[in-house]
């Protein structure tokens, strides 16, 4: 009787909704931790979507850190080359941003010139960050998949699913903007920390369940 009832306990809406919250706290705390050294950023990030896709299958301290050295190397790879196109991005716009024209004959041209590569690399951060909202789950779902097929593919599942991707794009601002947003009030740091990460990757993983779930019936290969 005494295990039936902890069983209906363990069960119960009340019971699984507060679980849900500390694992989410505890996720949160873990990857911001492991961020902190940039090396392990993008593998925490992927570590943490797949323990929130893989639901609670045991300790959530076990099962992140077995999910962070299965999927290390890969998503290292994967996370430095998105960090180098970032990189690389950034300082074109801040290039254009803080061109002059000196010479003022060529005035005009010039000015078109820096305006013109203001917007482009503008559309490309956005570009990259498009790409980027799906890179974490694929290397999941596809775990053969290289490096160079996780991306190849997150371009054309970016454009095949836009309005998802929108929403995973708004999703993945949300963590950096409210990041930002802790720096002009700190009062919002608190919340931040406990679930300013983990929160929105589990709203993704939520929202791209019925599609990650058709993708991983096709077969690339062909």
């Amino acid at each position: 009787m005494a295990n039936l009832d902890y069983e209906q306990k363990l069960n119960s809406k009340p019971y699984r909704f507060f679980d849900q919250i500390y694992r989410l706290l505890v996720l949160n705390v873990i990857t911001i931790i492991l961020g902190i050294t940039v090396v392990c950023l993008f593998p925490a990030f992927v570590a943490t979507t797949a323990t929130l896709k893989q639901g609670n299958q045991m300790n959530v301290f076990k099962q992140f850190f077995k999910n962070f050295l299965h999927y290390f190397k890969k998503s290292f790879f994967v996370g430095l080359i998105l960090f180098i196109l970032y990189l690389i991005d950034i300082y074109a716009i801040y290039f254009y941003a803080t061109s002059v024209v000196k010479d003022a004959s060529d005035f005009d041209l010039t000015l078109l010139f820096i305006n013109a590569g203001f917007i482009v690399s503008g559309v490309a951060f956005i570009l990259i960050t498009f790409l980027s909202v799906h890179l974490a789950l694929l290397l999941i779902t596809f775990e053969s998949f290289r490096v160079g097929e996780i991306y190849r593919t997150s371009f054309y599942v970016s454009i095949r699913y836009f309005l998802t991707t929108l929403i995973l794009f708004v999703l993945q601002v949300l963590i950096i903007g409210s990041f930002i947003y802790c720096m002009f009030d700190a009062r919002f740091l608190a919340v931040w920390l406990l679930i300013g990460i983990s929160l929105p990757v589990f709203l993704q993983v939520k929202v791209t369940t019925p599609i990650y779930y058709k993708l991983s019936q096709i077969d690339f290969e062909k």
